[in-house]
């Protein structure tokens, strides 16, 4: 995600509000537990090292990028452009699995986009439209729910029309729930209709299991530090501002998080893959830029 420096030199340091901090040190340190929990779980289960070992290496350099980004500005709402752009190229010219188009390769790691962008997304369409009126933003977010509809990435479309759902109420903007809702069973119709045929892994879809395997205790920590993770944003429903995107920002976390609960979808954090825990942790830094 790009930042851009105030060039404004008389601006005074950001300072952050008491939720802000306590956001963000409730964001680090659930998310990291849950890192680890996937880890001690593939660890346990007797997973190689290079199947354990990228998701901590890549949450600690992701909280360390964004601990130095967090005081720039959030880019422009026109940088979600980028990101439907990325979506597409997915579709057009990513990897094929079974089918399924859903990654973009950067040399020998592939990338899932959806989980990479949706959360920065999010915020980038609520700052076009809730402080700029700019409508076409609302078309943006059309768009990336129409490809999750044709990749088929259920759960990443079920995250996004949860996050646009719980965005409205919470800007009490009911006007557009009019076609959010329709747009919704459409794309969930077209979604379900093209099932998605890629099989289960253990320790993507499955690391819950694994960690039960090891221990019940490790299971039950790992989902409620995912849940406390998911539900983190909340922490700023205080601020009148950041309300509506903190709000739709969790919804996603909590759908696209629980999504392996009701399908053979990924489990991000815990489970193997870095596009969740770059996604996510940008997206939290995000929230809490100006």
């Amino acid at each position: 995600m790009t930042a851009f420096y105030n060039s404004d030199v008389s601006v005074a340091p950001r300072v952050w509000s008491k939720d802000e901090r306590n956001f963000q040190v409730a964001f680090v340190v659930f998310s990291g537990l849950t890192v680890l929990a996937g880890t001690v779980a593939i660890i346990g289960t007797g997973g190689v090292a290079s199947l354990w070992l990228r998701n901590p290496v890549m949450w600690c350099v992701t909280v360390a990028l964004c601990a130095g980004v967090r005081k720039l500005r959030m880019p422009p709402p026109w940088v979600a452009a980028t990101m439907i752009v990325a979506l597409a190229l997915s579709i057009l010219v990513g990897p094929n699995q079974s089918g399924v188009h859903r990654w973009l390769a950067v040399g020998s790691v592939q990338l899932n986009v959806a989980a990479l962008v949706m959360p920065s997304a999010i915020l980038l369409a609520d700052r076009g439209i809730r402080m700029h009126e700019q409508q076409r933003y609302a078309v943006a977010a059309l768009g990336m729910a129409a490809m999750l509809a044709w990749q088929p990435d259920i759960s990443q479309l079920m995250a996004l029309i949860a996050a646009a759902v719980v965005w409205a109420v919470a800007q009490r903007r009911y006007r557009s729930l009019r076609w959010i809702v329709p747009v919704a069973l459409v794309t969930l119709l077209i979604s379900v209709g093209r099932p998605d045929p890629l099989d289960s892994v253990p320790h993507v879809e499955g690391i819950f299991h694994l960690a039960a395997e090891v221990s019940p205790i490790l299971a039950f920590c790992g989902g409620a530090c995912l849940l406390l993770t998911s539900l983190s944003p909340l922490v700023l429903a205080n601020d009148v501002n950041k309300r509506p995107a903190a709000a739709g920002l969790a919804a996603y976390f909590l759908v696209s998080g629980f999504a392996y609960l009701y399908g053979a979808f990924p489990v991000p954090l815990a489970g193997y893959g870095i596009s969740f825990i770059l996604g996510w942790l940008i997206g939290a830094t995000a929230l809490v830029m100006k």
